[in-house]
């Protein structure tokens, strides 16, 4: 039983793996006039790569210049549709979004003040979002820290799987603070890495996570598992 336990849980990391290098997420800048913070921005995610391509052909033009995301939505936040502390009810439906430059007055509107307010009338109704002012500003990664570059060349977890401890390798930075988080991107642990030693896992729960640092620059992130008999 346990070996099968095992094989399935390679299968996931192997189709997570997959998908997360695949998957990027772009914050939408919003201009709404009434007064709400959380209408300042949103998430979309995608692994078009014609649609990575042409968005970021967009992030090199002049913000004016950019187009707006349109597209059908869906319930709840996906893990990733958020504005700060506000985590949106509804999210662009990966791969069925695009940037264009005209659509239709309808679907146009504040992501907070009106989609949020009343999410269900907007998927049932009208389908689709639209918002005129939408224009992409950043990519970003799943914690919402800014994301650069992603490089997992020389940041290495092992053992994976484990259920006691795992290692970094020793080309981590001494005195690096490095965070793990579940796959709901929810942070579990925080741990301050000094001479170069293990990270105690034995309080977490079998499953994926993943365990990430940021050196100000480059955000180094791994998966790993862990599997207690």
């Amino acid at each position: 039983m346990k070996s099968v336990f095992i094989l399935l849980l390679l299968m996931l990391v192997i189709k997570l793996n997959v998908f997360a290098q695949s998957t990027r997420y772009f914050e939408f800048t919003t201009s709404c006039g009434h007064g709400n913070w959380q209408d300042t921005s949103f998430i979309a995610a995608t692994n078009n790569q014609s649609v990575i391509d042409f968005v970021m052909l967009n992030l090199s033009r002049p913000v004016e210049e950019r187009n707006f995301i349109n597209g059908p939505i869906a319930p709840g936040s996906d893990g990733y549709n958020h504005n700060a502390s506000h985590w949106f009810k509804w999210h662009f439906i990966s791969n069925q979004w695009n940037l264009v430059e005209f659509a239709i007055e309808v679907c146009d509107g504040c992501p907070y003040t009106d989609v949020d307010a009343d999410t269900a009338y907007w998927i049932r109704n009208i389908g689709q979002f639209c918002p005129w002012s939408g224009r992409p500003v950043r990519e970003v990664f799943l914690t919402g820290i800014n994301l650069e570059v992603i490089n997992n060349l020389d940041f290495n977890v092992y053992p994976n799987p484990s259920s006691v401890h795992i290692n970094l390798g020793k080309n981590l930075p001494e005195n690096t603070e490095v965070i793990i988080f579940n796959l709901s991107g929810v942070e579990v642990l925080r741990k301050q890495i000094i001479n170069h030693e293990p990270i105690e896992i034995h309080e977490l729960k079998n499953g994926i996570y993943f365990v990430r640092y940021w050196d100000g620059k480059t955000i180094f992130s791994q998966k790993f598992c862990v599997l207690k008999s």
